[in-house]
């Protein structure tokens, strides 16, 4: 038959392409069962990722908010008790008599200022401590990140750029933060850079704590009185003379009389003059004192210290909550790329599927050609 060479040409090219199709179908189904091998390798990692960065996220979040409330814990107790406790602070400062009195109630001013300062500072310290411990346990959730950094070995199908964590937080984290850092600006309480000195600084008539102070200064004044009393004199020789056998003169009594008020009146001025720097040391705390609580000192530089916590926490806290979610966004693009070569691979399965059928149908189509003739 003329149709002869026709028929087996087409024969030929059918069955080529038949052979071509099936061996596409099957390069196909093998690189979707691949991907299917990675993504199903890949899960139980990309599971672990999501976990560890809830976790992760929820542990950051409470020890920025631990580390502030102990801040502000210890900067409230501590300054509470140092408040409380003022006068101590100038025991040490010499007292130099009655002649320099204002000298060194100057002076316990200027060490009652200066030790609070001291323990402000204190208080700056401990707060660089706890940011030091909170940025080192942030640091170890940052190695539990970076211990699934690494790309499994399945994943080499992947492009390399797709995956863009890099761990630059450990320099941040190993940075050191002094006290001076977050140091208050400025003095520590404007109350305190306007006292002055006052006369009520050096008296103290409080009947609950100085009793024996106003005693002595009845004593004082009776005596005096008493010597310059001349009827006081002949009263008590009167006295005398109904009580002892004894003749006193009336000049001998005045004398007498006037010897026990000096030395009663000599008594009290002492004792005022000894306890007049313990007076002004308790007077210069109890006023600086009221001072700082009605300027809210505790409570500021509580929430100060604890302000300034936060801001130097948080951005480690950022930093690692970024660093989880770009590892959960490039293990999302690693799948999302099988993914679509899975699809793809799927397309080229059916559409060289389908090529075969086409074929095999065209090949019945030939021969049916061949038998008819």
């Amino acid at each position: 038959s003329k149709l002869a060479p026709a028929q087996r040409y087409a024969s030929n090219v059918l069955r080529d392409v038949g052979v071509l199709a099936a061996a596409n179908v099957a390069a196909a189904t093998r690189r979707i069962q691949d991907i299917n091998a990675v993504l199903r390798d890949g899960m139980p990692r990309y599971e672990a990722l999501l976990e560890l960065r809830a976790d992760a996220s929820r542990r950051a979040d409470a020890v920025l908010d631990g580390s502030c409330a102990e801040v502000r814990r210890h900067t409230t107790a501590h300054l509470a008790t140092t408040q409380l406790h003022l006068q101590d602070a100038a025991e040490k400062v010499a007292y130099g008599g009655l002649l320099a009195l204002w000298t060194y109630a100057e002076n316990v001013l200027l060490a009652i200022v200066r030790h609070l300062e001291h323990e402000v500072a204190e208080c700056d310290r401990f707060a660089c401590f706890a940011i030091q411990h909170a940025r080192a346990e942030l640091a170890a959730l940052d190695d539990g990140r970076r211990a699934l950094d690494a790309p499994p070995a399945a994943a080499a199908v992947t492009d390399a750029t797709a995956d863009p964590v890099t761990g630059d937080a450990a320099d941040d984290v190993a940075a050191s933060v002094t006290a001076s850092q977050i140091a208050s600006i400025g003095s520590i309480s404007n109350a305190l850079d306007a006292v002055q000195l006052e006369l009520g600084d050096f008296v103290d008539l409080d009947l609950g704590r100085s009793w024996a102070t106003l005693t002595s200064l009845t004593s004082l004044t009776a005596s005096l009185g008493l010597l310059a009393s001349k009827s006081a004199a002949a009263n008590a020789l009167a006295l005398l003379r109904l009580s002892s056998s004894a003749s006193v003169g009336t000049a001998t009594a005045r004398r007498l009389l006037a010897a026990a008020a000096v030395l009663v009146g000599a008594g009290s001025v002492f004792y005022i003059v000894s306890d007049m720097d313990a007076t002004v040391r308790r007077k210069l705390a109890a006023r600086v004192a009221l001072l700082l609580d009605e300027e809210r000192f505790v409570a500021h530089h509580a929430d100060r210290l604890a302000t300034e916590a936060t801001r130097a926490i948080r951005p480690f806290v950022w930093r690692l909550q970024h660093n989880f979610q770009r590892m959960v966004e490039a293990e999302e693009l690693r799948r999302a790329d099988h993914l679509r070569r899975r699809r793809c691979a799927q397309d080229s399965q059916i559409y060289f599927d389908e090529l075969r059928a086409k074929a095999q149908d065209l090949a019945a189509a030939v021969h049916a050609v061949s038998a008819d003739m």
